[in-house]
């Protein structure tokens, strides 16, 4: 290799350890897949120095989970390098033992489009801030153990590409470009997970068997093959697909013989490399293996490590084939419970069909011997397998898995990309531009903004709530206010809220919070929102407050599409104890209430015709008062002692005041015998929040005299309880006086 190819390799793989380092600080600590237990392996050796054991002795609830049965080495590995700069960097796993609760509100599993509680785990920003403190400052060194790693499998895909495809020199900068650009390699290299290692060392293990294939097998070769074999399977235990390949290459080299007895008398030669290379994987494995049989009576430890996971009753092809897409998606990107835009994957569609085809006319039979040909299909067919045998048993289908074959694949895929840079380089070069765009810009418009905790003041003078309020939450809580984008809304509309929040001191515990729209109307129960979820939202809940923090904690939720009708409904806030249900009071000036009310809004129905009175009951010619609201029918029922009124309105416009509707009786000689005056709907939807269109349907009382002139008469109109003005009545274009439509009480009211 040529002193600027060295210096060029040299800039791409520090390249790639700088956006790996970029992942590992964007990403929430402690979220990537099964991150919490494979930290806690490092943790377990760190602090005792011995193995994990599964299920972990009586009293003792270690983090590491089902991780405890996999093998050592990455483990190992992770905590030598923590432990050698445990001092310099004043490393402190002090907080280790401190407990990880889940969030029992999380929709990671469930729902990956849910806007909020998308963290699987609490996060306390005081901690997650560069430079760290204790185990997150632990956990990024372990991840950037792993970018290391990473960096030595793209320095292998090189190696192990150009010496696959040595007549065509671009595969090889094109599979070094593709993997270090694809954003999952990318999450997971900044992760603590073993896959990192595995990959590494079945990379260069592909190396030296394509150097042995190429070259013949020599005794620094299949040292090599023996040592990364071993190393490998005390990795992963799907590393061990690299041995067989190992021995495979050492007969296959060629020339090959000519007949059965040539085939015999290679066996018999190459018999002492081949026992030297199981020998050196044996040496390194055995103990391993031994343990496992002792512990589990299982050599692999694989019964142990199911039996903590969800598995399938009965394995299918059709469940097989119906994990593909996510296979295809994790492959590329699916960052734990945080996924890329959808649209980015038909990019990353159009990059696999594109290397595919490339393949396909780049003639690779001139270019590829026999022998390695077969070495290529054998390792694919055998990461097949081992796919197909894991799923068969759980539902993992993860890119990731595949890393054993990852140097294949990203020699593939280089190789089929060297097409397009000879033939179409311009088109080459749009590709590797918007992949290398989307690498650099997941971590900041995905992964960040996902688990970031909301906006953090010193004090509470650096906010300014459009709303006010002075309240608190029990004795450590305060609301300092809030923002709302509106107090009417459509159906299907998003409810903006900002929360403004203070701890006066540290919380007791991670309250859930429970954003609400409750009726407004009068013994009605009803919940039209209810939103339930931690603190910020689902990132920075209440336990983890540090005294003094005031906090913006924004939610915009969506309003259901189908409302039967239009009402108005109390914003609440509520503070709860998610076990008991008991809530915290929300104390004003001294009296405690059941929860926070904040405003009231209005929100239409989704049907347009809802509330229309029915036939019979409508106007032939509506009664129209203040140019803004319209009465488009009414009906009249009796008891023996009252009246019962049904008034169907409609807002023609927006009103600025709440107004009061009065319902007055008359005798015949123009005397008030009673009043049902009150705001529409008993005060639960005040006028200010009718949106044109609104139809409301509401019910009066009207007490009847004993004795009483007749015919009885009911007037009914509007007016503003500020100053008694009464907005005009209109029939068919002509001025009802007093501004007042009166209704004559039939004799026998049905």
């Amino acid at each position: 290799m040529k002193c600027t190819e060295r210096r060029a390799l040299a800039g791409a793989l520090i390249f790639f350890l700088i956006l790996a380092t970029i992942y590992n600080a964007t990403a929430a600590p402690f979220e990537s897949p099964d991150e919490v237990s494979h930290f806690y392996y490092v943790v377990q050796l760190l602090e005792s120095g011995e193995l994990p054991v599964m299920p972990p002795p009586a009293g003792d609830a270690p983090h590491y989970g089902q991780e405890g049965t996999q093998a050592p080495l990455y483990y190992g590995s992770a905590a030598l390098f923590i432990r050698a700069l445990t001092a310099p960097l004043g490393l402190d796993l002090g907080n280790a033992p401190a407990a990880l609760l889940h969030n029992p509100h999380s929709s990671c599993r469930a729902d990956l489009t849910a806007r909020y509680n998308r963290a699987y785990l609490p996060h306390d920003p005081h901690q997650e801030r560069f430079p760290y403190t204790g185990r997150v400052r632990v956990l990024h060194l372990a991840c950037f153990w792993s970018s290391l790693l990473a960096t030595a499998t793209l320095a292998g895909i090189f190696a192990a590409t150009r010496e696959l495809f040595p007549q065509t020199p671009a595969a090889a900068w094109l599979a070094l470009g593709l993997t270090s650009l694809t954003p999952e390699f990318l999450y997971i290299a900044g992760a603590v997970n073993n896959d990192n290692l595995v990959a590494a060392l079945t990379t260069w293990g592909g190396y030296f068997i394509f150097r042995v294939l190429h070259h013949g097998p020599t005794w620094r070769r299949t040292l090599w093959l023996g040592l990364l074999s071993g190393l490998a399977i005390l990795s992963k235990l799907s590393g061990i697909i690299l041995l067989p390949l190992a021995l495979a290459a050492l007969l296959w080299a060629e020339p090959w013989p000519s007949n059965w007895r040539g085939w015999q008398h290679r066996v018999w030669q190459r018999l002492p490399q081949l026992l030297t290379l199981a020998g050196i994987c044996a040496a390194l494995t055995g103990w391993w293996f031994f343990r496992n049989w002792q512990l589990y009576g299982d050599l692999t430890a694989m019964q142990p490590h199911l039996a903590t996971l969800p598995t399938r009753p009965h394995g299918s092809w059709g469940l097989i084939l119906s994990d593909l897409p996510h296979l295809f998606r994790s492959w590329w990107g699916a960052f734990g419970c945080a996924m890329p835009p959808g649209p980015l994957y038909l990019f990353y569609l159009g990059m696999t069909s594109s290397s595919l085809w490339g393949l396909s006319r780049a003639r690779l039979g001139r270019e590829l011997s026999t022998a390695t040909w077969g070495m290529v299909t054998a390792w694919l067919a055998l990461m097949a397998a081992a796919y197909l045998q894991w799923n068969w048993q759980s539902s993992a289908a993860k890119g990731r898995l595949l890393y054993p074959a990852l140097v294949i694949i990203a020699a593939l895929g280089g190789r089929g990309g060297a097409y397009w840079h000879t033939q179409h380089r311009q088109l080459s070069w749009l590709g590797g531009g918007l992949l290398a765009l989307s690498a650099l810009a997941l971590p900041f418009t995905t992964l960040r903004p996902l688990y970031a905790p909301p906006p953090l003041y010193a004090d509470s003078q650096a906010i300014q709530p459009q709303h006010p309020l002075t309240g608190q939450f029990g004795e450590a809580i305060a609301l300092l206010g809030y923002d709302l984008n509106s107090h009417t809304f459509q159906p299907g509309d998003e409810l903006d809220v900002t929360l403004y929040w203070q701890a006066l001191a540290r919380p007791a515990e991670n309250y859930t919070l429970a954003i609400q729209l409750v009726s407004a109307l009068p013994a009605d129960d009803s919940t039209l929102l209810n939103f339930n979820g931690w603190t910020g939202g689902g990132n920075y809940p209440t336990g983890l407050w540090h005294p003094g923090d005031v906090l913006a904690d924004r939610y915009r939720l969506q309003l259901p599409a189908e409302i039967a009708r239009a009402q108005g409904w109390q914003l609440a806030v509520v503070l709860f104890e998610r076990t008991s249900g008991e809530r915290l009071p929300f104390i004003v000036a001294g009296d405690p209430r059941a929860a926070a009310t904040l405003a009231q809004v209005g929100v239409s129905a989704s049907n347009a015709r809802a509330g229309v009175p029915p036939t019979g009951q409508q106007l032939e010619t509506p009664i129209i008062f203040g140019e803004a609201l319209k009465l488009e029918g009414h009906a009249l029922a009796t008891t023996e002692t009252a009246l019962q009124l049904t008034l169907w309105w409609r807002s023609k416009s927006p009103l600025a005041q709440n107004l009061t509707t009065f319902v007055h009786l008359y005798d015949a000689e123009g005397e008030m015998l009673a009043t049902a005056d009150r705001p529409p709907l008993h005060g639960g939807f005040p006028t200010s929040l009718w949106q044109p269109g609104d139809r409301v349907q509401d019910e009066y009382t009207i007490a009847l005299p004993a004795e009483a002139a007749r015919p009885l008469r009911l007037g009914l109109g509007w007016y503003n309880p500020a100053n008694g003005a009464r907005p005009t009545a209109i029939r068919a274009e002509e001025n009802l006086p007093a501004a007042e439509y009166l209704i004559t009480v039939p004799e026998e009211v049905p």
